[in-house]
């Protein structure tokens, strides 16, 4: 469908066609960027209840992306998205919740709606349970548990779920201690560009534990971890 046909049908007031023309308008798909065209589209197919437009304008508002921010009604356009089922708003509303933004802060509700998002398949929601289930935020303190979420999530290439199952790998939290699988998960981890596996792989790297004691090995991790934004490991290398 071309971009006469999009704009015809969406004018008509068919909330699929108004999605996509907001999509078009926000990417610059063909036509010049405009976010305040794409809010525009948005908000027409929200009005009519659509699901997807109603998280889109939230995204919107949350960004102050086209229009002014406005969490409260952020807040409540995810809401709308999230309770008709739309997977991307429950995890915008967990997000919500965890923040309190436009609405008070509940770690409960936060978990709630992460768990609801993971259950259709949102890997990254899947995640979030895990930290609240390691963390204890919204939920009791689950280890092994969070362990296991973290492990489904690593499996699928998720960097952060590396380096948090490393971690509780090295310390012996919820799993056996094991600092050698610890290190092959932070080198993994480290592959995807997660700073924090290779913050800890320079500091395993000084003490030798999990890997061989190297000087040389740990200014390699530490430098890489510089070069990624990482201020802690800026400070040890500075001390080297």
């Amino acid at each position: 469908m071309g971009f006469k046909e999009v704009m015809d049908a969406a004018s008509s007031g068919d909330h699929s066609a108004q999605n996509a023309l907001g999509y078009i308008y926000y990417r610059g798909d063909g036509v010049p960027a405009d976010p305040q065209k794409a809010i525009v589209w948005f908000d027409l197919s929200a009005e009519q209840g659509d699901a997807e437009g109603q998280c889109n304008l939230g995204f919107m508002l949350a960004h102050g992306t086209g229009c002014n921010p406005n969490y409260e009604r952020a807040f409540e356009m995810y809401k709308l998205s999230a309770e008709q089922g739309y997977v991307r708003a429950m995890f915008n509303l967990a997000t919500a919740y965890a923040d309190g933004m436009g609405t008070e802060r509940s770690y409960p509700e936060a978990y709630k709606w992460y768990s609801k998002a993971a259950e259709e398949g949102m890997l990254i929601a899947l995640y979030r349970v895990g930290v609240m289930l390691e963390e204890g935020k919204g939920v009791d303190v689950d280890l092994r548990k969070a362990a296991e979420i973290y492990e489904k999530c690593q499996k699928e290439g998720y960097d952060k779920a590396m380096y948090r199952l490393g971690m509780m790998h090295f310390e012996g939290r919820g799993v056996p201690k094991n600092p050698d699988k610890a290190s092959k998960l932070f080198v993994r981890a480290s592959e995807e560009g997660n700073s924090d596996a290779m913050l800890q792989l320079g500091k395993m790297s000084l003490s030798g534990e999990g890997m061989v004691k190297s000087n040389t090995n740990a200014v390699k991790w530490l430098r890489k971890a510089v070069a990624r934004g990482n201020p802690e490991a800026k400070r040890i290398l500075d001390t080297l």
